[in-house]
């Protein structure tokens, strides 16, 4: 009996512990599957003791029954893709009730101890920002990165310099939402190093979707959260401040941006949507890989928009679900935020739909921008 009362009384800090070492696997760990890896051995089994918990307290949530709608029915469309993929199946089952778990543990930490949890994100911003600034000076040593022309590829398990400013864009906003939330000028200080040097590395990624969607998102912050409204105007001041900085002392970065113009955006939507159009109402499935190939271009295996993907796999009645889903959130957000004076999440819940617009592929995948972007912020409702 002593020694159950003894693990039960250490667990939550061992599921903390845990649930900070994996999140800081994207600025440390060098690939995604083993970042994915790391998530199966360390936070999973340790989050499957919240997992009845967690669906007993979640039970009535109207977004957590859409979320599991959602991902159930996208489970299902691999049953009638073009070619039934067993392994695909599976790990995609596999990937979903990750998440779930991911959700439950968050939910099981936040109810547990909500100002440790505040403590431990304020950590991990740090963390991240340190994370940024090593990376700036080590990348740009580098005397065939010519500062600041070349665009920012960061260290760590995400993919590409868009994903990297994805998550450092929901950092940004978490950040501000710290400054809001501070009591004095020494508790506010760190949060503005974060903010800045996330801003900072999304420059520098050239990152042109993130970067107008994170100042958007920023300014409805300060505009929305309470403490927020009485300083709109030295907050609004500061990013003003900030952005012409950027420009006038990292012009290049704008010129070699607006020389990538759209890329094949428009191209890859197109064909997309035609091929969407084949299966408009059950979808091609979750399992299949999106593919566009133009003559003598790599091929392209992502939408690069969130919407047409889901809509690519699951067709009408999958989008529906999602929209849904996504609503729900909003509304979830807003409801917190109204109550709480602080309205974080909803503002990063609409910088995730915006970059959506241009990125993200699908939301059942291995830990990559999503799961900070979407999953994350979802979780905390």
């Amino acid at each position: 009996m002593i020694i159950q009362q003894r693990l039960k009384a250490v667990f939550p800090y061992t599921l903390l512990a845990a649930f900070v070492v994996f999140h800081c696997g994207y600025f440390f760990v060098p690939d995604y599957s083993d970042h994915y890896r790391l998530f199966g051995r360390l936070v999973f089994p340790l989050g499957l003791f919240t997992l009845v918990a967690g669906f007993r307290e979640l039970k009535d949530s109207t977004l957590f029954r859409l979320l599991l709608a959602y991902m159930i029915y996208l489970l299902c469309t691999a049953f009638w893709a073009q070619d039934m993929d067993w392994y695909r199946l599976g790990q995609k089952t596999t990937i979903s009730l990750y998440l779930v778990t991911l959700i439950t543990v968050t939910h099981f930490l936040v109810n547990w101890n909500a100002r440790l949890f505040e403590q431990m994100i304020r950590g991990l911003l740090l963390i991240a920002a340190i994370a940024a600034a090593c990376n700036m000076v080590y990348f740009y040593s580098d005397s065939e990165h010519l500062f600041p022309g070349t665009r920012l590829w960061p260290y760590g398990s995400l993919t590409n310099p868009n994903e990297f400013s994805n998550i450092y864009g929901v950092f940004a906003i978490l950040a501000l939402g710290w400054v809001l939330r501070a009591e004095s000028l020494l508790e506010a200080l760190p949060g503005g190093f974060v903010a800045m040097m996330s801003l900072l590395l999304i420059w520098l990624g050239q990152s042109r979707t993130a970067f107008i969607a994170v100042l958007l998102a920023l300014l409805a912050l300060t505009c929305l959260s309470s403490r927020g409204r009485r300083v709109t105007h030295w907050i609004i001041g500061v990013l003003s401040l900030a952005g012409l900085a950027l420009v006038l002392l990292l012009p290049e970065v704008i010129e070699v941006a607006m020389l990538r113009g759209a890329s094949l955006r428009p191209q890859i939507w197109g064909e997309i949507w035609r091929h969407a159009l084949e299966a408009p109402i059950f979808g091609h499935g979750l399992t299949p890989n999106v593919a566009v190939k133009f003559e003598k271009i790599r091929l392209f295996e992502t939408a690069h928009n969130a919407y047409l993907q889901v809509f690519w796999q699951g067709g009408l009645l999958g989008l529906g679900l999602f929209l849904a889903m996504m609503a729900s959130a909003v509304r979830a957000a807003w409801v917190l935020g109204r109550r709480e004076g602080d309205m974080t999440i909803l503002c990063i819940l609409l910088f995730t739909m915006m970059v959506m617009l241009t990125g993200v592929d699908t939301l059942i995948e291995r830990p990559r921008d999503q799961w900070i972007l979407f999953w994350f912020p979802i979780s905390l409702l």
